[in-house]
């Protein structure tokens, strides 16, 4: 199934590798760094492939199976979140706010 997601593989990759917490000390600065780096066309794939992987209605279990084990996802969202559907909906507001203005780059 990462093959059908090569956004989210590298965002993951790239964002939430084994050392994330080394960029910062939360998840959603890491968020925000892959904004501030990033341009509009890779902010909007990302946001494109985690909207069609929350329309697919997978399970908890197989959705934290593929965010740990097809994605290269280092952060363990449970702890934080209450499901994967939670945390992934909080990534796609961030990344859908308005505090997000293509225009300033």
């Amino acid at each position: 199934m990462k093959n059908n997601y090569p956004e989210l593989f590298q965002f993951f990759g790239c964002y939430f590798h084994q050392d994330w917490m080394c960029e910062s000390s939360e998840p959603d600065g890491v968020i925000r760094s892959f904004v501030s780096e990033s341009v509009p066309q890779s902010i909007e794939a990302v946001k494109k492939e985690i909207a069609s992987l929350l329309n697919m209605n997978f399970s908890e279990e197989e959705l934290r199976g593929f965010l740990m084990d097809d994605m290269p996802c280092n952060y363990c969202y449970w702890l934080d979140w209450e499901s994967a559907d939670a945390w992934l909906s909080h990534i796609l507001e961030i990344l859908s706010s308005d505090n997000v203005d293509f225009d300033e780059r």
